[in-house]
């Protein structure tokens, strides 16, 4: 049998979120091995989270507090105060969604989005940016049939510029925020959101 300690799983526990059980059968399956252990518990966790999470409530978590001082030693010229919602306090005190929330907060004051989600996108603002990308391809003669495919193309880009979930991760764009979430949800076993930002810079 592998051999691994109370220690292992309780790290494997922090690095994933996932429940005791999870963690121990990963770990004698991995023959001991941490990171391939990490690895069977988001597969198997994976699975068994997609749609299950969408009427549960995120009602415990933190709200993490990052300062950007771009020369060490001097002020912090950037804070973020980020509320990650969770659905336990376990999974709230745990060092992984500590660090999630730290890299969110990077994000924030790194690419400074507007809002959180689509839905909270001012709509008089999105009707004037659907009206001035529609103003701006009739003007370049485009055919009716490619203007709205035009709009929609640059709805999609001010969603990806202003919308947090939308953005690429800043830390891997290859990755959205809403990605970086989804990853977490399904290791951890419980919804994850984030509940709001407010992000304050220095004579801004």
């Amino acid at each position: 049998m592998p051999e691994f300690t109370a220690a292992d799983v309780k790290r494997l526990r922090d690095l994933t979120g996932a429940g005791m059980m999870d963690c121990k059968r990963a770990l004698t399956d991995a023959d001991g091995d941490l990171e391939k252990a990490a690895d069977l518990v988001r597969e198997r966790t994976g699975a068994k989270m997609q749609g299950r999470v969408g009427e549960r409530t995120a009602a415990e978590g933190l709200v993490h507090a990052y300062l950007h001082a771009p020369t060490p030693g001097l002020p912090a010229k950037v804070g973020v105060l980020v509320e990650l919602n969770c659905e336990t306090d376990f999974v709230a005190k745990g060092d992984a969604f500590r660090q999630l929330a730290n890299d969110i907060a990077l994000h924030v004051a790194a690419m400074n989005p507007a809002v959180v989600r689509e839905d909270e996108v001012d709509e008089a603002l999105l009707t004037k940016e659907r009206q001035f990308a529609e103003q701006q391809a009739r003007a370049e003669g485009k055919p009716d049939h490619i203007v709205d495919k035009i709009v929609d193309g640059k709805i999609k880009a001010f969603y990806k510029e202003k919308v947090l979930l939308n953005q690429p991760f800043v830390k891997d764009d290859n990755r959205t925020v809403a990605d970086l979430l989804d990853e977490f949800q399904r290791t951890s076993q419980e919804k994850i959101e984030v509940g709001r930002f407010a992000r304050f810079a220095v004579g801004r």
